[in-house]
């Protein structure tokens, strides 16, 4: 295992500096005076240091903590979290093995955790990351390209949560908890920045190069975090590179006093860094201070709910699964059923513990809301409608009340050029469909019962660009609509009613576009709008009358212990008050997640109890 392979480093910087025409901050350079040796901490193979925390990996391989002996194995490389129970946990990696290796102190006893199992690589590198729920994950590096992330000590056993796609040699990594960011060290490129979350998308910045382009000298190899920021080891070159986040060098200068130095760890001290620096060959450990009034920057907290539950997956990979709506069974709601769009297949059927129940494989199904009581072919039916991409349609299917088996019954073509969007509306036992188009037109179409299905369009809206979410509301006779990068707007639903529209909530620092999925949850003195801001993958709620104050603002977390991942560039969301049992007996919020884990998959539904989000609301 090859976790801290770094050449020797050159003692004259500054030669190399002009050969390389790096220009750097003006800055001194540390003279061999400056580094202190550690001489108790010896020659190890790793280093942790956090406040009163020293632990490392002898140059045995034995894992020690003082004069405390954790673990004798062959372990390289150890780093460190305390998470906010007080808990200290350390990762290692047995390169025996081949296995990351947790262990945790709790009230002063130590015990090993977890074992990640072995994967099919030799594993080169390693860093953690701990999020704001306080939940803790490895990266594992694979020196062929790539990164696994692994849930650590918050189930039974390690959970594998996504794969990363990362250049191919990358030997080290770290992750800046506060801003979610993982630094990698690209050594023949530069210094990368990537999204730890796993809710984000997996897009990557090139925060620095190599010479003649960037302020690296000779190769990027070790990285550590800084409050805000990061540092590199240019291992050749004999350097530290000090950036803040967006990339800026603030400092660069030499190491004269190691030979081969493997990592660099960093610890805050006011605003004072104390550097250590791990030298492969005899030099040991030597440290530096360094004035650093930087501060960390991190990113906006907003309350989180766990799911408590989630769907099967859809069968294709990509951007598929898109809009869900709730059937509530008559007379047993435990029986009740999520109906969700595959807007590459067709129509999914799930049960309320998300097991699929029915596929109708009839095509590429947008959106889909539905309704109860409608009378076709001498029997009365319940009904959903979904805009069905390859026809511009609205595409009919009927459900049988009694068992809520879903059946086909036609499609009726639209007209339009570019069908979205949809919501069913009842009206003194009219029903009416408003359907979309990309082009910002809203059409409604009242639909009849019969032999079979028929429709006829009696109205048009429109706003100025792309529409697609949208609810109705019947107690009010309202239509919410979501345009997605300008606003929420009510129109009256009427089909005899003006059709101008008011203003309810415009995108920005609450609603941050896209405006995706609107749904309404409504019992006894509640009257609330749900908006999926998909911009910075949380929701809201509003009130559903003008003022239309905010209530709330949530995102949906990591359930482990249910192995539920969270959810995020959610689509098309539903809520109901239905009582449907059990922990949803105040209902439920069902949302699409844009990016299933926990491990990686097609995408799938979320489904949230009510209860949870109103003891969110609850809390001061």
């Amino acid at each position: 295992m090859h976790m801290m392979n770094i050449k020797p480093w050159a003692f004259a910087l500054l030669v190399v500096m002009a050969g390389c025409q790096v220009e750097s901050p003006a800055a001194p350079s540390l003279a061999e005076k400056d580094w202190q040796k550690e001489t108790s901490l010896g020659q190890p193979k790793g280093l942790w240091v956090q406040d009163d925390h020293v632990v490392t990996v002898d140059a045995n391989g034995n894992l020690v903590s003082g004069q405390l002996t954790l673990a004798e194995g062959q372990f390289e490389g150890v780093e460190g979290r305390v998470d906010d129970k007080g808990v200290v946990q350390l990762v290692t990696v047995d390169t025996a093995s081949n296995e990351a290796v947790l262990f945790t102190r709790h009230q002063g006893q130590w015990q090993l955790a977890q074992r990640v199992p072995a994967p099919e690589y030799e594993i080169t590198g390693f860093c953690l990351y701990q999020d704001s729920q306080s939940l803790l994950s490895v990266y594992l590096l694979d020196e062929r390209g790539g990164a696994d992330q692994w849930l650590l000590g918050a189930a039974d056993k390690a959970l594998p949560v996504r794969h990363l796609v990362l250049p191919p040699g990358v030997e080290s990594c770290a992750v800046d908890d506060d801003s979610a960011s993982l630094y990698v060290a690209e050594e023949s490129v530069g210094l990368w920045r990537y999204h730890a979350d796993p809710e984000r998308d997996a897009e990557r910045q090139l925060l620095d190069r190599l010479a003649p382009h960037g302020n690296i000298a000779e190769n990027a190899s070790a990285v550590a975090v800084l409050p805000g920021g990061v540092a590199l080891v240019d291992k050749e070159a004999g350097a530290v590179n000090l950036y803040l986040a967006d990339g800026r060098l603030q400092q660069r200068f030499a190491v004269p006093v190691l030979d081969e130095p493997e990592t660099l760890v960093v610890t805050q001290q006011g605003e004072r860094l104390a550097l250590y620096a791990v030298d492969d060959g005899d030099k040991g450990v030597q440290s530096v201070m360094l004035s650093w009034p930087h501060a960390a920057q991190p990113g906006i907290t907003l309350p989180v709910v766990l799911p408590t539950a989630q769907t099967d997956s859809v069968e294709r990979y990509g951007d598929a699964a898109d809009d869900p709506a709730i059937w509530v069974h008559p007379t047993s709601p435990a029986d009740s059923l999520i109906l969700g769009t595959d807007k590459k297949a067709g129509l999914y059927v799930y049960d309320l513990q998300g097991r699929t129940r029915q596929f109708l494989e009839v095509g590429r199904l947008n959106n889909v809301d539905l309704r109860y009581g409608i009378d076709v072919a001498g029997r009365r039916w319940d009904i959903a409608v979904a805009t069905n991409r390859d026809h511009n349609s609205l595409h009919l299917f009927l459900i049988d009340p009694a068992s809520g088996k879903v059946q086909e019954a036609g499609q009726i073509a639209t007209g339009m050029k570019d069908i979205y969007g949809i919501c069913l509306y009842q009206d003194d036992q009219r029903l009416y469909a408003f359907a979309n188009d990309k082009s910002g037109v809203i059409e409604q179409w009242q639909l009849l019962g019969g032999d079979s299905i028929t429709g006829k369009r009696v109205r048009e809206l429109k706003v100025a660009s792309q529409p697609e979410g949208c609810v109705a509301d019947e107690q009010q006779q309202r239509l919410f609509v979501g345009e997605e990068d300008r606003a929420v707007w009510v129109f009256a639903a009427g089909a005899d009613q003006p059709v101008t529209a008011t203003e309810v909530k415009a995108a920005g620092e609450v609603l941050v576009d896209d405006i995706e999925g609107l749904a309404l949850y409504q019992a006894d003195d509640r009257n609330w709008l749900v908006v999926s801001s998909q911009g910075d993958n949380s929701y809201v709620i509003l009130e559903a009358d003008s003022p239309y104050a905010v209530v709330g603002k949530f995102r949906i977390g990591m359930n482990p212990e249910a192995g539920v991942d969270g959810a995020s560039e959610t689509d098309g969301l539903e809520v109901t008050s239905a009582n449907l049992g059990g922990v949803y007996q105040k209902g439920m919020l069902v949302v699409q997640d844009g990016r299933n884990r926990l491990p990686d998959a097609p995408q799938n539904y979320k489904i949230v109890a009510w209860k949870d989000i109103e003891a969110m609301l609850e809390k001061p």
